[in-house]
């Protein structure tokens, strides 16, 4: 009967170990599987990493420097590149791009606004040179991201979109 007992007490333990063991690489697997998340760097440094699907939009709005209106890129990512859909802007200015300027297909006035359409220009990164003047801010599913705040004043940040782990993100947010 001692036996038995022993036999049956040490499967117990084992069974406990292989679902302890079997729970722990769930979750060093659910911490370390990497997502797609559109990430802000400074310098190669990562401050700020956002879950993004596929032909999900964001918006980098900045003011313009003459105008001093402000001016929307709407960007797509792909699943591969960012993919600048359109510019929206209120005002004309020095650099405000229109289809005779070779960059997009089409200007339409929307709602008190304009509108530059078809730009479709691919790209890995886009490094924003960051300074209190144009003050560049990212919106991606309401939430935004002052880049002078984020990255400080002087400074080239790249937007881009790349794997990250769970956990990084999860550090990212605690305030690292």
């Amino acid at each position: 009967m001692d036996r038995r007992s022993a036999r049956g007490g040490r499967r117990r333990k084992l069974a406990y170990i292989a679902a302890c063991s079997t729970a722990l690489s769930i979750i060093l697997l659910f911490l370390l599987w990497p997502a797609h998340c559109l990430t802000i760097e400074r310098g190669g440094k990562l401050l700020l990493a956002w879950p993004i699907s596929k032909g999900e939009r964001f918006e980098i709005t900045f003011t313009h420097s003459l105008n001093l209106s402000p001016i929307t890129d709407v960007i797509e990512w792909d699943g591969r590149d960012l993919v600048v859909i359109k510019s929206i802007f209120k005002a004309f200015g020095a650099g405000v791009p229109v289809p005779a300027d070779g960059l997009g297909d089409d200007l339409v006035f929307v709602d008190g606004h304009y509108e530059l359409i078809g730009i479709d220009s691919h790209m890995q990164s886009i490094p924003i040179m960051v300074q209190e003047a144009p003050n560049h801010f990212i919106t991606l599913n309401g939430c935004d991201v002052y880049l002078l705040e984020l990255a400080g004043s002087g400074s080239v940040a790249d937007v881009m979109v790349k794997p990250i782990p769970r956990f990084v993100r999860l550090m990212l947010r605690s305030g690292r």
